[in-house]
């Protein structure tokens, strides 16, 4: 076989059909397939971060008003002006349209001029969303 000689006014002589072919600028198939699965890993993390800090500030938000709660009864109980009866109590509480269990527990101390008083504000669910302890003198 004779080499190919360059024909007069083609750009490119003829290529012999056993030649190699030269590459082609490009991705293939299963190079643009990984590189979607990376991306789609990559956002589904993304999104999983952004649930996650979703959920934590409901959650501040729900110990924001709960805590609320809490002050709210240790400042009423002082402009009360009337000491805090030992035992355990349950009251309800609302912030914001959202309910509340206040559950407290006073408890005498060894000074009779002061009472310990335990607070826990549970959510709907049960949850302490704010817990306190206090300690409550009589005016």
């Amino acid at each position: 076989m004779t080499p190919l000689q360059p024909t007069p006014g083609l750009a490119r002589p003829p290529r012999c059909i056993d030649a190699p072919r030269p590459r082609r600028a490009g991705f293939t198939l299963l190079e643009v397939l990984v590189a979607l699965v990376v991306v789609s890993l990559a956002l589904l993390a993304a999104l999983r971060a952004g649930g996650g800090l979703q959920d934590d500030a409901e959650r501040y938000r729900e110990s924001v008003l709960a805590e609320q709660c809490a002050q709210n009864y240790l400042v009423e109980q002082r402009l009360r002006q009337n000491f805090v009866g030992t035992g355990v109590h349950v009251q309800a509480c609302t912030q914001a349209d959202r309910s509340f269990t206040l559950r407290t527990d006073v408890q005498p101390t060894p000074n009779p001029n002061f009472r310990r008083v335990d607070l826990s504000v549970l959510d709907a669910s049960g949850w302490a969303a704010w817990k306190v302890v206090a300690i409550v003198w009589n005016q």
